[in-house]
């Protein structure tokens, strides 16, 4: 257990020594992330069980964000909220329609998805 733990603080610092990722780095890894976990299924109804570990890891290496819950009505949806505000959401696309399309992973300002 105490080697775990060893490797585990070298990892934490190595993490932490660096930068936070760019928004670039940020959207791949969260894609990446997010195709992983869903496995080829659709996102729809998927936001909590995408986005806490997601947060979980991200936090882990440094980025920082928390989980937050929108009301949207008919549906909660769960989305990351960044420290600097907006949002990453890895499930947006689960809201598209013909009348609007959302990328996969959408990272940016708030919208009506992220009330």
């Amino acid at each position: 257990m105490q080697e775990f733990l060893e490797a585990l603080a070298e990892i934490k610092a190595e993490f932490s020594a660096e930068p936070p990722m760019t928004d670039d780095e940020l959207v791949e890894f969260a894609t990446e992330f997010r195709d992983d976990l869903l496995g080829g299924q659709e996102s729809k109804l998927m936001c909590a069980a995408v986005c806490w570990p997601l947060a979980s890891y991200l936090r882990f290496c440094g980025v920082e964000c928390k989980c937050v819950e929108s009301d949207l009505g008919s549906v909660n949806h769960v989305w990351i909220k960044l420290a600097d505000g907006r949002a990453l959401d890895p499930n947006a696309d689960q809201f598209n329609s013909e009348a609007k399309r959302w990328p996969a992973v959408y990272l940016g300002r708030r919208v009506e998805l992220h009330i």
